[in-house]
């Protein structure tokens, strides 16, 4: 796994940054590249990194989930590159099998939470509320129509690329509608796409920043919705 940088942005994950750090390093057998970026935590967050074992950003101010993962990136030396999200809620285990995709040919693998057999759904009601769970599928469909993917779960937190062409992309998102564009942006450069069925898990610890915030689930769709429509209007055509 010498060739696998994971980037691990972090905002007020107390009781969570230190597990998800030490799950990561426990699946990885071989050495690599752990990334974290604590995006202006007002909590301990910073006091459960373990410094001496990663490449430590700290933000002064919270500048959202896209401005740390674009600031991880400039310091990504790795051929692959994966992100999780600090909040214990998926399995860093996960994250070998997208790395493994990579290698396998794609030039982008996600960790899909929702798969087609009924019978092998890998998440509770209250790891994946129903409201978010529609949100998803209805912008799962509006970019699988648009952009002409066949995919099951475009917001998922578990992602991995190929480093270069991840680079290529130039992504402009500062908060979490990165996770709409970066797969807008690879249907829209023709990348080859793999997903993999992950698990979910209830969370433990905190809170989300994204939907446990006034109006919050708002604001994400129209962020979503507008990188959607840029998406269709600019992008395709380049």
């Amino acid at each position: 796994m010498q060739d696998v940088s994971i980037i691990l942005p972090l905002y007020n994950e107390q009781g969570n940054a230190r597990q998800v750090v030490d799950r990561i390093l426990s699946s990885f057998p071989d050495d690599i590249e752990l990334i974290i970026v604590d995006d202006g935590s007002t909590d301990a967050t910073s006091d459960e990194i373990p410094k001496d074992k990663c490449v430590y950003i700290k933000h002064d101010t919270n500048q959202g989930k896209g401005i740390a993962i674009k600031s991880a990136l400039n310091h990504s030396n790795r051929k692959i590159v994966a992100f999780i999200d600090g909040d214990m809620q998926d399995d860093p285990n996960d994250l070998l099998e997208v790395c493994q995709l990579i290698r396998d040919g794609a030039d982008m693998a996600i960790g899909s939470r929702f798969v087609n057999d009924i019978s092998d759904k890998r998440y509770s009601n209250k790891a994946v509320l129903p409201v978010n769970q529609f949100g998803n599928k209805f912008l799962t469909f509006l970019i699988n129509t648009l952009f002409g993917g066949n995919l099951t779960d475009t917001q998922a937190s578990i992602k991995a690329f190929q480093t270069d062409k991840l680079k290529a992309l130039n992504i402009i998102s500062s908060r979490y509608e990165i996770e709409t564009e970066l797969v807008v942006r690879s249907l829209c450069a023709n990348y080859k796409i793999k997903e993999f069925p992950v698990q979910r898990y209830e969370r433990q610890h905190g809170i989300s920043n994204l939907f446990d915030i006034p109006f919050g689930r708002f604001f994400f769709a129209l962020r979503a919705l507008r990188i959607i429509l840029k998406g269709f209007v600019q992008w395709k055509t380049m």
